[in-house]
């Protein structure tokens, strides 16, 4: 238990897709996994493709592509996976504009300060880890893959890290660590990051739309134009 003399530690808890950087990463990443696994004629991820895009045109919930998105990667061996994942993040790395300078000037000040940074997305380890190395940062809340015999399965064991999941993974992260949400900082671009956006003291917008700006300036809460 924290003495009363004990300060919290400060965390920084940054949305990764358009708030870090420029691209989609998962979208990214299944163009390069098809490619790389030569499946793209399968009947199976043709199949996958047009409900996926389907989805998308029907503005279906973030949650709801969230938790479908990962099940092409049924039966994936994860080991495999990861391989994957760092071969992909240094394909994507190498082209200029990935990062946002403006952000990365962010992440490295609250570094200097000592303050702790959790990358918080709906994306997933195997393709988020080489970044946070990259960047040195060591804690990810990210889509909680389910995992037998050491292939995924397809499925979510909780919450995919979208809205009200990004917010949940928080306050358990809060919960296992001697931190303070109220000290705590959070960035993030999407109407959908609102609910992680509330849970931390020191909300920040990035890159916001018409319809985030409006919110932003109704909350009075920071704005950083970083493209």
């Amino acid at each position: 238990m924290r003495s009363a003399h004990e300060a919290p530690r400060e965390c920084a808890f940054f949305d990764v897709d358009g708030t870090l950087i420029s691209i989609k990463s998962m979208f990214s990443f299944l163009e390069y996994l098809i490619d790389e696994l030569r499946i793209g004629d399968s009947e199976r991820v043709r199949e996958y493709k047009a409900k996926l895009q389907q989805m998308i045109a029907n503005d279906a919930p973030r949650e709801e592509i969230n938790r479908f998105y990962y099940s092409l990667y049924a039966g994936l061996d994860v080991d495999m996976v990861t391989q994957l994942g760092q071969r992909w993040y240094r394909q994507v790395r190498s082209q200029e504009g990935l990062f946002y300078p403006r952000m990365l000037e962010e992440v490295r000040a609250h570094q200097r300060r000592g303050v702790r940074i959790v990358l918080v997305s709906g994306s997933f380890h195997a393709i988020l880890q080489p970044l946070a190395d990259e960047l040195g940062i060591a804690d990810l809340i990210a889509a909680p893959l389910a995992v037998q015999q050491g292939c995924y399965t397809g499925e979510l064991t909780g919450l995919p890290t979208i809205g009200q999941g990004k917010a949940a993974g928080i306050l358990a992260y809060a919960s296992d660590h001697p931190i303070d949400a109220a000290n705590c900082y959070a960035y993030g671009d999407d109407v959908s990051d609102i609910p992680m956006l509330e849970s931390v003291g020191n909300p920040t917008i990035v890159n916001p739309d018409i319809a985030l700006r409006r919110i932003s300036q109704q909350r009075r809460w920071p704005i950083i134009e970083a493209v």
